[in-house]
């Protein structure tokens, strides 16, 4: 299987080196592309530096914009894991999510583990929205919000998807369940050294807003997931 990893960055120099690091160290050493999402520090010459394919934003338009960049320009491989910039994921936790597709899923989500590592806050918004989004995707999602996953090319390009910020993570993985797509969870550590991004007044409600839709879609689709849906029928 022919993997990429696919990283979104903003404002990732202080991290950035560390996490291609140890990407470029795992076996084998799978195809890395970074999307700057419009960073004013070194992001983008970081990658450059380590020999890393970096595709930079003249500005910041958020990480679902990134994300659908990058799954453009990684149209050729089988499969592409998505992995954060700062840290928060383990990337020695790559062939785990590898070997579950290996096995016969479709999308791998990592779930991170729900202790004291993680903040009280986000435990509590993390159990809520997973709740949530197990129920309206109708497979199990523990952990709606980590970015670290992994798709094959078949559900890059049959699942719809919202250009945006945060909450397109969540749209992916409760779209894709409803296709019919085969869903995997590997458990990871959770490991918070680095202040996110995500802000609680802007995409917080972003998140509670897309997850609110994406309950009413069940009953009304909206026209492009409509045609996936009739596309997903006809291939059963």
């Amino acid at each position: 299987m022919r993997i990429a990893v696919l990283i979104p960055a903003y404002q990732a120099a202080p991290f950035l080196s560390d996490v291609l690091a140890r990407v470029q160290a795992l076996d084998p050493s799978p195809a890395i592309l970074v999307i700057d999402d419009g960073s004013r520090d070194a992001t983008a010459e970081i990658a450059r530096r380590m020999n890393v394919d970096v595709r930079s934003f003249a500005g910041n338009r958020g990480k679902g914009f990134a994300l659908i960049a990058g799954f453009e320009a990684l149209s050729s491989f089988e499969a592409v894991i998505t992995l954060d910039a700062d840290g928060q994921h383990p990337p020695e936790c790559v062939p785990a999510l590898v070997r579950a597709a290996e096995d016969g899923a479709d999308v791998v989500l990592a779930t991170r583990e729900r202790g004291a590592a993680m903040p009280p806050l986000r435990r509590f918004a993390n159990r809520f929205s997973s709740a949530w989004a197990s129920a309206i995707a109708g497979q199990r999602i523990s952990d709606s919000q980590c970015g670290f996953r992994l798709f094959r090319r078949e559900v890059l390009e049959r699942t719809p998807l919202t250009p945006g910020r945060y909450e397109v993570e969540t749209e992916m993985a409760v779209r894709a369940a409803r296709l019919g797509f085969r869903i995997a969870e590997v458990s990871i550590p959770t490991v918070y050294g680095s202040d996110s991004h995500l802000s609680p007044a802007r995409d917080v409600p972003r998140i509670v807003a897309t997850m609110a839709r994406l309950t009413f879609e069940r009953m009304i689709p909206p026209p492009p997931m409509r045609e996936a849906l009739r596309a997903a029928g006809a291939r059963r």
